[in-house]
């Protein structure tokens, strides 16, 4: 018997000493990871303690806790002086609260909740919740984010890394000295963290948004890292009729204005040499997928930029004149075209429109784009209309918010997923024309015409003639 009472102490002994080190443990890691960190993240652990300690009070008060209903019922019998006589049964109804669990740290721009979802709670609620997180947590902004089912993020952001302009100094080492010719950059997004695009297998990307907030801006930064390689050609399509390319028709393949039979001319020629490759593409490259190997000096990946589409997509524009209405719908026809079937052969088209509605771009072309980013816009439709239906589910991602703020010039929202979520939101770098125009003359060179290309089996096939 003393024997097994020894044996009892020391296991206490054991386990008071296992507790003693790990609590001691996890405050010397606090302690050097809060000595490390930098100041912008240590003026928050101050807040992150603070949001950790009255965290229970305040899911109470956002309806974000609840008390649990299904609880078993305690039974409790009081027996009179003599037995089955005068018994008494008390039924004791324990109540439990369920709160979601959280793990609170802080970050450089603010703090990071880690959530576990219960029953009734989920991201719908946090969302809805997310004005009154701000401001008990005295933020400017909560974003809610889901990186896998079960699993929420809340951020609250105190310092908004979306907020700070850059330009090319500001993003990555060699983006644009020495940028990856398919996997453009494209901003930073609400994290903090640099974003790029993969380009296989993408056909048609779709940028949208109110005049001045960025789209002009994206698609030079795009052209400047592009315009680097051998590998890729560019269309430009300005229906603007202005002056924003106008530096880069020298290293484009084909170039046109707003005029619309020329645009249709244009349209029909990278039509015909997508018709070519697909007849042509495993004789030139080996596979039927050109993406295996990738974009290459003979078979290059063509980027076609149609800038302010509507004013070659629009119908009733031209409702009436029968020869503008021909070279609409071929305009429309072609486009819609490269979009569907120009995967595998290399063929990448960007559509720049301010309001995406059928009327501006079809949906035969918008809907089959795989890749969408959409600056500020007034109207819940416009923002619909350039990233699908799914921004309806996800309010603080939606960009009507963005015309709000004036710092938010330049931000926009992308159909990129991150974690569970569809969207995410983006600052895009600011690229000025002086060192655009400077690009697109020190890559002049790099031009060449990927019409003249013919397979060795083939010689005499002739792209234009397919």
């Amino acid at each position: 018997m003393r024997h097994t009472i020894d044996q009892i102490g020391l296991g206490f002994e054991i386990a008071f000493f296992v507790a003693v080190a790990y609590v001691a443990a996890r405050i010397i890691i606090g302690l050097v990871r809060f000595t490390v960190a930098p100041w912008a993240m240590k003026r928050n652990y101050p807040r992150a303690w603070w949001i950790k300690i009255q965290w229970r009070w305040l899911s109470r008060n956002l309806s974000l806790a609840y008390v649990d209903p299904h609880q078993k019922t305690k039974i409790r019998a009081a027996m009179g002086p003599a037995i089955g006589k005068n018994v008494r049964i008390e039924k004791t109804k324990r109540t439990k609260v369920r709160y979601p669990s959280v793990h609170v740290r802080a970050d450089s721009y603010g703090v990071v909740v880690k959530l576990k979802t219960i029953p009734k709670v989920g991201r719908t609620e946090l969302e809805n919740a997310s004005e009154h997180l701000a401001n008990a947590w005295r933020c400017h902004r909560v974003q809610v984010s889901q990186p896998r089912p079960g699993r929420l993020i809340v951020r609250g952001l105190r310092t908004d890394p979306l907020v700070a302009r850059f330009g090319p100094e500001g993003a990555p080492a060699g983006t644009y000295t020495h940028p990856h010719p398919f996997r453009p950059y494209l901003g930073r997004d609400e994290w903090g963290r640099d974003r790029h695009l993969d380009l296989s297998g993408i056909t048609g990307i779709t940028i949208g948004g109110l005049p001045g907030y960025g789209k002009t801006s994206l698609v030079l930064s795009l052209l400047h890292q592009l315009a680097g390689s051998y590998a890729v050609q560019f269309v430009l399509i300005d229906g603007k009729g202005g002056g924003d390319y106008a530096e880069w028709a020298a290293r484009s393949w084909m170039s046109c204005g707003d005029e619309l039979d020329q645009a249709a001319t244009t349209l029909e020629d990278v039509h015909s040499l997508m018709r070519y490759r697909l007849a042509n593409v495993v004789d030139l490259t080996g596979h039927r997928n050109a993406w295996n190997e990738g974009p290459t000096e003979d078979f290059p990946l063509i980027v076609t930029i149609v800038d302010e589409c509507h004013t070659y997509y629009d119908l009733e524009a031209v409702k009436g004149e029968k020869e503008a209405e021909k070279y609409v719908r071929t305009c429309r026809t072609m486009s819609a075209q490269l979009v569907k079937k120009g995967r595998s052969v290399l063929m990448l088209t960007i559509f720049l429109t301010q309001k995406q509605t059928g009327d501006a771009i079809p949906t035969a072309i918008r809907d089959n784009c795989g890749i969408g980013l959409c600056g500020a816009v007034k109207t819940r439709d416009a923002a619909v209309a350039a990233l699908g239906e799914a921004i309806r589910d996800y309010p603080s991602y939606c960009p009507t918010g963005l015309q709000k703020r004036p710092d938010y010039i330049g931000v926009m929202t992308a159909s990129l997923p991150t974690g569970a979520d569809p969207f995410v939101r983006l600052r895009v770098p600011e690229i000025s024309e002086a060192a655009a125009d400077q690009r697109a003359r020190e890559t002049a060179h790099l031009r060449s015409d990927p019409s003249t290309i013919r397979a060795a089996l083939t010689p005499d096939l002739d792209p234009a003639g397919v």
